[in-house]
Order: C-alpha cells, then sequence, then structure tokens
C-alpha cells in the first residue's frame, strides 16, 4: 500500500536576525512577547498544513489556547497587523481569510520539489510582488531562489516586471495614512463597508499628489468634507472615485464657503431678533404685573 501523500513540512528554516527586524519589533513593541509569540505559531501552523492556513474561529482559539495571557482580540490584532506589514498577503486575506504569501510559497515548493505530486493551485500567488520585501518569515538557499525567480521570469516575464514594479506602502507612509483615514471616516456612515485593497487606495493617493499635483493637506481636508456632505459620503467610496470627483467637489466646497462668508452677520442678527422678542415678553410680563397690583390695591380699598 503507497503512503499517503504529505502535504505540510516537518520543519522550515528560520531567519536568524528575526529578532531584529522591523516587523518583530513593531509586534513586540505594540503587543509585547505574546506577539512574537503568536508569530513564530502562525508560521509554523502554515508550514504544518503546507503554504497556507485558513484563518477561522477555531484555528483562532487554537492558537490562543497555546499563549498564555492571548486572547482572541488580541490575536485578531496581530494577524491583521501582520496583514498590514506585507508578512501576509492582504487580497487573499481580506477575501477569503487565508494568511500565505510569495516568499511562503516559494520556501513551500523548495522544500517539496523532489515530491511527485502535482504543483498546488490552490490560493497560489503566480506572480511574485514581494522581492524587495523585508518580511517576518523564513529564509532558504540563495541558490534554489535564483534558479527558482529564472524559471518564473522565463514563463511569463512581460507580466514578472510590470508586477514588481507595484508599489509597497508601509503603514507610516503618507499615501497609506489617508488611505486608511478615507476608510475609517467610511466606516463611520457604514460599519459593514468590506476593508478594501489600502495598497491600491494609498497609490491612487499618490497618483493624486504626483500626477494631479494634489497637496496632502488639501487631501485630507476634501476627506473631511466629502464624508460630511450628504450626498458626496455616499458617493465617494474609494480613492480612485475620490481622485475622479476631486475637481467637481472642490468647487462645490468653494461655493458652500463663499456663501457663508457672504453671510458673516446672518447668526448676529438671529440673535438680535431673539434679543427683541425676549425683551418684548419681559415688557408684556411687566405690564401684567402692574395690572395684577392695581387690582390688589382696588380690592383692598373696598
Amino acid at each position: 500500500m503507497a503512503r499517503p501523500v504529505k502535504d505540510g513540512l516537518d520543519y522550515f528554516p528560520f531567519d536568524v536576525d528575526f529578532p531584529d527586524n522591523k516587523k518583530t519589533s513593531a509586534i513586540m513593541g505594540e503587543f509585547g512577547s505574546k506577539g512574537v509569540l503568536m508569530m513564530v505559531y502562525l508560521l509554523s501552523a502554515v508550514y504544518k498544513k503546507g503554504y497556507f492556513l485558513q484563518w477561522d474561529k477555531l484555528t483562532e482559539m487554537q492558537l490562543v489556547n497555546k499563549v498564555e495571557g492571548l486572547n482572541s482580540t488580541m490575536a485578531n490584532q496581530i494577524v491583521t497587523r501582520l496583514v498590514a506589514y506585507g508578512t501576509f498577503d492582504e487580497e487573499l486575506f481580506n477575501s477569503v481569510s487565508v494568511l500565505t504569501s510569495q516568499r511562503i510559497q516559494e520556501t513551500y515548493l523548495d522544500a517539496t520539489k523532489r515530491r511527485k505530486s502535482q504543483k498546488p493551485s490552490l490560493y497560489w500567488i503566480n506572480v511574485n510582488n514581494n522581492d524587495t520585501s523585508n518580511e517576518v518569515n523564513v529564509d532558504i538557499n540563495t541558490q534554489s531562489k535564483v534558479k527558482e525567480s529564472k524559471l518564473n521570469k522565463t514563463k511569463d516575464n512581460k507580466t514578472s516586471r510590470s508586477k514588481s514594479k507595484k508599489r509597497t506602502y508601509e503603514p507610516d507612509d503618507v499615501n497609506y495614512q489617508l488611505a486608511t483615514k478615507l476608510f475609517e471616516k467610511i466606516l463611520e456612515h457604514n460599519s459593514e463597508f468590506k476593508k478594501p485593497n489600502l495598497q491600491k487606495w494609498a497609490d491612487d493617493i499618490r497618483l493624486m499628489h504626483e500626477q494631479d499635483n494634489r497637496d496632502y493637506t488639501k487631501i485630507s481636508n476634501m476627506i473631511d468634507w466629502c464624508q460630511a456632505d450628504g450626498f458626496w459620503y455616499a458617493n465617494i467610496l474609494s480613492a480612485k472615485k475620490l481622485r475622479e470627483k476631486y475637481d467637481q467637489m472642490k468647487a462645490q466646497a468653494s461655493q458652500q464657503f463663499k456663501k457663508q462668508s457672504n453671510n458673516p452677520n446672518r447668526r448676529i442678527e438671529k440673535g438680535t431678533d431673539w434679543s427683541k422678542k425676549k425683551a418684548k415678553t419681559v415688557e408684556q410680563t411687566d405690564d401684567i404685573q402692574e395690572r395684577l397690583a392695581r387690582i390688589r390695591g382696588a380690592k383692598s380699598g373696598t
């Protein structure tokens, strides 16, 4: 009887600079040692299964129970941060709640290249977008990576070149921050709004700044304005749409500002009318009191 094909790995190589990696430091600073231990357990769970991990409630609780002091909320926050930092693929996580990455898949391929099995295709990332990123992950033999990289380029050279130019925005990048701001403003109106690809939104913000010559401060102000406007908040639901409608919204915002500027005394006039009404009411009250006093005097005289 043939031995069943093994899906996962028995072990995986580990970066010696893991403690000094900036993403490890970020997790450590926010969540302490529990966060770093959670990272190690996540990678182990991914490679034990193969090259991806379905992030569901069962998996969440299994990992929570392994780390003392960790709770469900913190576990999900750690996973969200690692997705934002690029350790796991954002698109796959947002669409199907799967944790994997290009580098994890490269490591898996190299470790299983002698297995007699078909190349995996489920949740497979075909194009390498992480060549220049410093992922919190594992390291693999440099020579084997070069061979695989050359093979990928030979198969689809044009696609690889176009995709390799795709930018990656860190959470502290102003473009990413403005994309996040727009997303959070949208959530104020619709708490069920699905989390978008913030990397794509950040790229649209960058194009607004570099190609459309929009100042970052003005972009930020426009995000505030459109999400506070009764009409535009329901129509500006992406950074791309913000860019497309920017001039139209700018003109409308300018008109509103001019109307407010042309009526600087509107509130004062209302206040004056109210004061007049109040004074009139006081006079009427005094008149009534005088009448009552005369009536009382007349009664006491009789």
